[in-house]
């Protein structure tokens, strides 16, 4: 087998490969299924002299086709994620044109730049283990793939360059493969030097490359698991994906397992401010009155107060084991009291919000396991000592939605279904303990309105369009009134603020599937889920989850497989993917650059010691006077000499890769070659002189029998030089003494026989 079928095969692998990443990044099938196949289809049929390929102009059209066509797209949908999915599918759509376009190392290498570039887009796209793996699969394919593309361009090269060379007239001869234990040597060492530098080019853009621009795990068309945001823009089909995230054994007051009657609710990121204009749900100031905690192994819980600590009443415990999802959160079901870890980490508390986090701590990842303190109802006490920057209940009227739209329908809504004597303001201002009362009712209303039977849970948002002044919260609400978790809760929370009711979205987690063996609850990548938290007093913040409870899990039972069983199995290995790698982010860039640079520091400090230890023994040594200045002044003239007598070593070895075909190599290996093939030059030189310079164009052994002409014994001894030297160029052949004088012998023969003329 060639070069040319090693090069179509390696290199149809890698397209195939990148088509498969971007598929799996999109979560789209028929990517890898129509691309592929035609790709397969363009590499086989059009291969060889007589190969079905497509026109250039036809090419050129249809990558023209193709850009324009991305562009609209792009101008028809100008968000990241749309316009990222249209650029790789251009690109998809220019390998399957290239597939069937001739065979040139211009062609090859496009080609190759195209599946990168795919490539890199899926890396950019999703963070998944299976993608990861994939683009790991095609940088090993690539680097082969590379190789024999440098082969052959190389080859090809060679001969146009020889092909222009010859006289008019006279055909050039056949090139010479160079076959022997050097050239599989120096193949080895090609090899080795681009496997670990694409090792080490990869570890470096892994470890400076901002992760951040990966987004959070979402994309148009896979909008699953965690998200501490919401953007109810992200159209596309929700994948319900049933990967365990991770497993929660929860401990009641007596340290004692058991199954709640109720779904298990574990909170992650709280959401309080929308931004109309984004259609986008995120924290207020988040984390802006952030406390930090430290934990140890042996440490034991780490209260999140004094007043925490001497709690002892109606606290409950859970123990989380991450599976897949790595995630800088630390979920929580109720209020946090304490929080305990098996590794040294530091963790983060908003004394606001109640969210914990995982700063670090000086180790690279997530943490896999924690186990956390808390209590449902706490009491106004422990919510001030463990939140003491806990905003104030404000007042009616600074409560509201930046959407007049949706207090136009809650007003209506209120007004034809709502409760019936609600306290009005005057009898609020009387008593102000009736805004608990009405906040209460107002919430329980919208929530039984939402999941009642006029508004149906869909995970399909492709109706949805975002057109000019339009909100999706009024599209939930007065058209299409059919949505996910994400627009239930953000609905509810519009209408509870438009009515004067502080609300606030929570993302996170719900489980009602339960592990009686191992006592756990069972949190799948398909219960990340989101409700509602409104404020019910002072100090306490009541659930409310407007989702049709019912249709929600039917749909995440309807998605159990037997492949379920399997992925347990590889949960493990994906939690070590996203913690180690997917989760590498500015946070753990920062601490790598924090030790790169105390190891530089160190380094930067040995070095200044020993230059000032040798600089105070040059002191020392100089003190002696004339017998130091002898000292240096002998070492100059040796060093000058040496110096000389390399120069003259590298110009010959410069001399001798030039009439040898090796000008690449190493300035040591060139005067190596130099000493070794010593003979082959002087036998060139003896051509020369007489008559029968061997051209540049025509190899060695052809030259051989060209000289058959003018003598059999100057072709013969000529052949047996040239076989030497293929020894020592191509075989690794390193001459004995003896086998040197037998070559100056063959020099010798060969000036006799130029000398005597035509012999036979």
């Amino acid at each position: 087998m060639n070069v040319g079928t090693w090069l179509s095969r390696s290199v149809l692998a890698a397209c195939m490969l990148a088509l498969a990443a971007f598929s799996a990044s999109q979560a789209d099938a028929w990517v890898l299924v129509v691309a592929g196949s035609v790709t397969v289809a363009g590499f086989t049929l059009s291969g060889g002299p007589r190969g079905l390929v497509l026109p250039a102009w036809a090419v050129r059209l249809s990558v023209l086709g193709g850009i324009a066509w991305g562009a609209l797209e792009v101008f028809a949908r100008p968000g990241a994620e749309d316009a990222a999915r249209a650029v790789g599918l251009v690109v998809a759509a220019g390998i399957c044109v290239k597939a069937w376009d001739r065979r040139v190392p211009s062609d090859w290498r496009q080609v190759l730049v195209l599946a990168m570039v795919l490539c890199a887009s899926a890396a950019l796209h999703s963070s998944d283990f299976l993608v990861g793996a994939l683009v790991i699969a095609f940088a090993a394919a690539l680097v082969p793939a590379a190789m024999l593309l440098q082969l052959h361009a190389g080859g090809e090269a060679v001969a146009a360059a020889r092909r222009a060379a010859v006289p008019a007239g006279r055909r050039a001869p056949a090139l010479e493969s160079p076959l022997g234990a050097a050239s599989a040597r120096g193949m080895r060492r090609v090899a080795t030097v681009g496997a670990v530098s694409g090792i080490g080019m990869s570890l470096v853009v892994f470890a400076v490359f901002p992760r951040e621009l990966a987004g959070d795990g979402g994309g148009r068309g896979r909008v699953s698991g965690f998200r501490p945001t919401i953007d109810l823009w992200s159209g596309g089909r929700i994948s319900q994906s049933s990967r365990v995230a991770m497993t929660v054994r929860l401990l009641d007051p007596q340290d004692r397992p058991g199954e709640l009657t109720m779904p298990l609710r574990m909170r992650g990121a709280v959401l309080d401010s929308y931004d109309p204009a984004e259609a986008r749900w995120s924290g207020s100031g988040r984390f802006s009155r952030i406390r930090r905690f430290r934990t140890e192994p042996s440490g034991g819980f780490e209260p999140l107060s004094q007043r925490a600590r001497e709690e002892r009443s109606n606290v409950w415990t859970q123990e989380v084991q991450m599976r897949s999802l790595a995630s800088d959160r630390v979920f929580s079901a109720w209020m946090p009291l304490a929080i305990a870890c098996d590794e040294t980490r530091i963790f983060g508390l908003d004394r606001r919000t109640a969210e914990l986090v995982d700063i670090g701590g000086g180790r690279l990842g997530r943490p896999g396991s924690y186990r956390i303190r808390m209590q449902a109802f706490p009491s106004a006490a422990i919510v001030q000592a463990v939140l003491p920057s806990s905003t104030p209940f404000p007042a009616a009227g600074d409560v509201g939605f930046p959407v007049p739209r949706v207090g136009e329908i809650a007003a209506r809504v209120l007004a034809e279904q709502g409760p019936e004597n609600l306290p009005t303001d005057a009898e609020i201002a009387e008593d102000p303990s009736l805004r608990r009362t009405r906040a209460r009712r107002i919430a329980a209303f919208f929530e039984s309105w939402l999941s009642g039977g006029g508004f149906r849970y869909s995970t399909d948002l492709s109706a949805y369009r975002r057109g000019e002044g339009d909100d999706p919260i009024v599209q939930f609400l007065d058209v299409h009134r059919a949505g996910h978790c994400e627009l239930f809760a953000s609905a509810m929370a519009a209408l509870c603020l438009a009515s004067g009711v502080e609300a606030r979205v929570v993302t996170g987690f719900i489980a009602t599937e339960y592990d009686g063996v191992s006592d756990r609850y069972v949190f799948r990548e398909s219960g990340a889920h989101a409700w509602v938290e409104v404020r019910v007093d002072e100090f306490q913040w009541m659930t409310f989850d407007p989702s049709p409870l019912a249709e929600l899990l039917a749909i995440q039972q309807a998605n159990r497989t037997w492949l379920d069983g399997f992925r347990w199995i590889l949960d493990p290995v994906e939690f070590t993917w996203n913690s180690r790698f997917a989760g590498f982010d500015a946070r753990a860039q920062a601490e790598l650059a924090d030790r790169a640079g105390e190891a530089t520091r160190a380094a930067q400090a040995w070095l200044a010691a020993r230059a000032r230890d040798a600089s105070a023994q040059a002191e020392r040594f100089f003190m002696q006077g004339a017998v130091g200045v002898a000292w240096v002044a002998s070492v100059a003239g040796t060093l000058a000499a040496v110096g000389g007598i390399l120069a003259v070593l590298a110009a010959r070895g410069r001399r001798a890769a030039s009439a040898l075909g090796a000008r690449r190599m190493g300035p040591v290996a060139r005067i190596a070659l130099a000493r070794d093939a010593g003979f082959y030059l002087e036998a060139l030189l003896v051509l020369d002189r007489a008559g029968v310079a061997k051209p540049a164009w025509r190899t060695p052994l052809a030259h051989a029998h060209e000289l058959r002409l003018r003598s059999l014994d100057a072709s013969e001894a000529f052949e047996a030089i040239v076989r030497r030297l293929y020894a020592i160029r191509f075989g690794g052949v390193r001459p004995t003494r003896g086998a040197r004088r037998e070559a100056d012998d063959l020099v010798a023969e060969l000036r006799r026989a130029l000398a005597d003329g035509y012999t036979r």
